[in-house]
């Protein structure tokens, strides 16, 4: 809603009309003070005073039509109407300052523009800092107190000291406030990094000429040379159109600050010296009191900024100790507060009171991530943890180890140790469309089974490997099985060569370092990756002589027919995949796909180089099995072109350790197991 406030065609035309018309009269006025710069009341009070309204009217139009950001354009408003008001007041009474230095009601609203402006900064500078810290307006209140606090001494010692000038806390006032609201300018333009930006130009642009005006303005008075009507007159009414004109600005996305680390504390520190210094100078030559309460001030502000400081560093340290024992993607605790809770709950555990650590592993969750992406994962991920703290609350407390491991410490209910590891299980399952997503466990009660944290991991961990291994075996292997004995019914002569290459590429996967489920994934694919050879008629598959075009078509239908025949079994989709890219070619000259490179599954590539190597040594009816070295030094020369040349030598390096033969050419299978 507040974007489409600024973009409207109805919002950006009445902008610019307003602003348009003010710009005119600011001409017209400037104008007329170079060509006659006798007093006008059309231009030096409807025409000037109308520009300052329309300047008013934006900002309150602003705050009332937009809500972000609200409470810096209230502000703005209220100090460009105390400006505005000031300057009514002061010209419908007709008194000038040099006529009459005492303090008047017009005076007042001028000087009220400065603190309320620099608020207004203070408000921009929250809203769009990130990440925003009470101390930045601290440390710019610090600087601007030590700055005018020096420029009272300053201005006494060249203007005033000497001269008899009534109303001195007055007269300091005026440039004063001046010197603060630069300081709070060049602070700002400091913590924005000194960038370009819209609102920032505009906004800093027109308070810091606002402040300039009045500094040459006071000169002026001071020197008894100021004249009413002239061009610097005019700058007043274009710096609160300059404010205006960013209020009207389209959002702008967050800055990060640019004075961090030490460069605010050498800021800070400058600035204490300074007031520390007045403060010692008054010791030896009497100031003024408003100078020695603008040092206070400034020392006030330090102890205030230390204060904060520590509050922050608190907060800091509780972050930090919050980020190292939290998990960032689930919010449950990591591995860290982990052994640390299970390290405490194993000196307080006892027979009469155990505690139950339990660990899962999720079951069909690589698959989901694979199938719909790392994002959709990750927000699985954040609901599992979330359903699994609400589940363990009232029991104890939940955490996730890495990827897609959890883990939960029951400390109370042990009793009810089955219904909580029941709850647990159940909060860490999800199904879907295509999909379903459960939890392997194990469990270890303490201090029966472990006093130790490592020892009680270890003994988890083993019992929720077990669990996934015989449910993986439940449905999978049953699959498998019959698959296995159909193809052995069809074509017996190919069970053992996809036995030899199953055992060869499990070998190589782990030389690989496949997880766990992916290794087991390849293995089934090695298993089967001849499936789809059951509808390749025998007059080709046995011919002895080489095949024909026509012939070879057939032949390289086969992965395909393999895959067809697995995504029947929804828990042999993985496998699938794989076995279809079994044939493809790292150079990608292979098939069904042309799949080239890393876009090849890497289970299929582990496939495609076992395939062969057992083809090599194996005896077919057009030729004779080849020895081993020669078999290895074929996979050498085909790799970069035919095959992955990180699989080859994880292929060769797992033959060289598995006891094969090197002189026969086949296993030694009492050695070579899967």
């Amino acid at each position: 809603m507040d974007r489409e406030v600024f973009e409207s065609k109805r919002g950006r035309t009445a902008f610019r009309i307003f602003f348009g018309a003010a710009v005119a009269g600011l001409v017209a006025f400037a104008a007329h003070a170079l060509v006659a710069p006798a007093s006008s009341a059309l231009f030096d009070i409807w025409i000037y005073h109308a520009v300052g309204a329309i300047a008013l009217a934006l900002c309150v139009l602003r705050a009332v039509r937009v809500e972000t950001e609200r409470n810096v354009w209230i502000t703005m408003s209220i100090a460009i109407g105390a400006w505005l008001i000031g300057s009514i007041i002061s010209s419908l009474s007709g008194v000038a300052f040099e006529r009459d230095p005492s303090a008047s009601v017009g005076d007042f609203f001028y000087l009220v523009f400065f603190p309320v402006g620099a608020i207004g900064l203070g408000f921009l500078l929250k809203s769009r800092v990130r990440p925003f810290q009470p101390s930045i307006l601290l440390d710019g209140l610090i600087v601007a107190l030590a700055v005018a606090a020096l420029g009272s001494v300053m201005i006494q010692e060249l203007i005033v000291r000497g001269a008899d000038v009534p109303d001195l806390t007055l007269r300091l006032s005026l440039p004063l406030s001046d010197l603060m609201l630069i300081t709070c300018v060049v602070w700002v333009l400091a913590m924005i990094g000194w960038r370009a930006s819209h609102v920032w130009d505009l906004m800093v642009g027109g308070m810091g000429l606002a402040g300039i005006v009045s500094a040459i303005y006071l000169a002026q008075l001071a020197a008894h040379t100021y004249l009413p009507g002239t061009v610097l007159q005019a700058l007043w009414p274009a710096a609160m159109m300059l404010i205006a004109a960013a209020a009207w600005q389209r959002p702008e996305p967050p800055i990060k600050p640019k004075v961090e680390g030490y460069s605010k504390l050498v800021v800070a520190s400058v600035a204490s010296s300074v007031a520390l210094g007045i403060l010692v100078l008054d010791h030896f030559a009497t100031l003024d009191s408003l100078t020695l309460l603008l040092a206070a001030a400034t020392l006030g502000a330090l102890i205030v900024r230390a204060t904060v400081a520590f509050k922050e560093n608190l907060e800091m340290v509780a972050d930090f100790r919050h980020e190292a024992q939290t998990d960032a993607l689930t919010g449950l605790g990591n591995r860290r507060k982990l052994l640390r809770d299970l390290g405490r709950e194993l000196v307080n555990a006892s027979v009469a009171s155990p505690r139950i650590l339990v660990i899962f592993d999720l079951d069909g969750f690589k698959r989901y991530n694979d199938t719909y992406g790392h994002p959709a994962g990750d927000s699985l991920l954040q609901r599992l943890g979330g359903n699994l703290a609400r589940a363990i609350g009232p029991y104890g407390g939940g955490y996730r180890l890495g990827g897609d491991e959890f883990c939960v410490l029951v400390t109370t209910g042990g009793s009810n140790a089955k219904t909580i590891i029941s709850l647990t299980a159940a909060a860490l399952s999800e199904r879907g469309d295509g999909f379903s997503v459960t939890a392997s466990y194990g469990a270890v009660m303490l201090p029966h089974e472990a006093r130790d944290p490592a020892l009680a991991l270890r003994i988890a961990d083993q019992r929720m490997y077990s669990q996934k291994e015989d449910r993986r075996s439940s449905a999978t292997r049953q699959t498998r099985d019959i698959l296995m004995q159909v193809l052995q019914e069809r074509e017996p002569d190919l069970e053992q060569h996809m036995q030899d290459v199953a055992k060869l590429a499990r070998g190589a996967g782990s030389r690989l370092a496949l997880l766990a489920e992916e290794l087991d994934e390849v293995v089934r694919a090695a298993e089967l990756h001849d499936v789809g050879k059951m509808a390749i008629p025998d007059e080709i598959l046995h011919k002895p002589a080489a095949l024909d075009d026509g012939e070879w078509e057939f032949i390289r239908q086969h992965t395909i027919i393999g895959e067809r025949i697995l995504k029947a079994a929804p828990s042999l989709l993985p496998v699938a995949k794989i076995v279809r890219a079994s044939h493809e070619r790292w150079d990608g000259a292979g098939y069904p796909d042309r799949l080239a490179g890393e876009r090849i599954p890497l289970g299929a590539r582990i496939v495609a180089v076992c395939d062969a190597f057992d083809a090599m040594t194996t005896s077919r009816p057009y030729r004779d099995a080849m020895d081993t070295e020669p078999a290895l030094a074929e996979l050498r020369s085909n790799a970069g072109t035919q095959f992955d040349p990180d699989v080859v030598e994880a292929v060769c390096e797992e033959v060289r350790a598995s006891g094969y033969r090197l002189t026969s050419g086949r296993f030694d299978r009492s050695r070579f197991v899967a």
